[in-house]
């Protein structure tokens, strides 16, 4: 009987001792749970805000080119008079090209409005090698790039961005001079700037004297 009543006792122990315990305070934290203090003490804490990925950049447009397609409008370009084909290249210019000063002042010829040219020449006759010419006919772009395409040097360039094509001199068929032929304007029939030049370097440095000049004609 007395064990009896011990094993009472302890359960009866053990019943207040359970009951004494406080309970877990309603809307307690896990102790793994981030806590972040509210400015205000009076205020629940804050939740801390979910991180957020930055927007994607989107590249900027690559800027545009302004001298595209350049055109210079040529139909009336033939009709020009020998003077004004001529005024087009500085002689001081023409003879640093040629390495050799002029025994005359630069010529050439106005056709009724079909060509016109002028030559800047280093000697008493044009020969080549002595010589730089620069020509509008109506043959057009296509025709001459037709002409030039029969040489074998025939090469496509671009000059301040005009589509131009060119050969160097050659010796079968005998080609004294370089040249080049440069599209001014959209319509592959209309006039071309037309030169003639000891080499394609050349002639390319003569188109780049004579485009600027050209393009303030109009």
């Amino acid at each position: 009987m007395v064990v009896a009543v011990r094993i009472l006792f302890v359960g009866l122990l053990l019943g207040m001792l359970a009951g004494c315990a406080p309970p877990a305070a309603a809307g307690e934290a896990s102790p793994s749970a981030a806590i972040v203090p509210s400015p205000n003490p009076s205020l629940p804490p804050l939740a801390s805000p979910a991180p957020t990925a930055s927007p994607a950049l989107t590249p900027s447009p690559a800027p545009t080119d302004a001298f595209e397609d350049p055109a210079i409008p040529s139909v009336a370009l033939p009709a020009m008079s020998a003077a004004q084909v001529c005024a087009l290249l500085d002689p001081v210019d023409a003879e640093r090209l040629l390495g050799q000063p002029f025994e005359q002042p630069p010529g050439g010829i106005s056709e009724g409005g079909q060509d016109a040219d002028c030559i800047w020449q280093t000697g008493a006759v044009v020969v080549a090698g002595t010589y730089l010419k620069v020509d509008f006919d109506r043959l057009g772009f296509a025709g001459q790039a037709t002409l030039i395409n029969l040489h074998r040097d025939a090469h496509t360039l671009k000059v301040a961005g005009f589509e131009a094509i060119g050969s160097e001199p050659q010796t079968d068929p005998v080609i004294d001079e370089a040249i080049l032929s440069v599209k001014l304007a959209p319509n592959g029939r209309d006039p071309a700037l037309w030169v003639e030049a000891p080499t394609s370097a050349i002639a390319e440095q003569v188109a780049l004297l004579v485009l600027p000049r050209l393009a303030l004609l109009h």
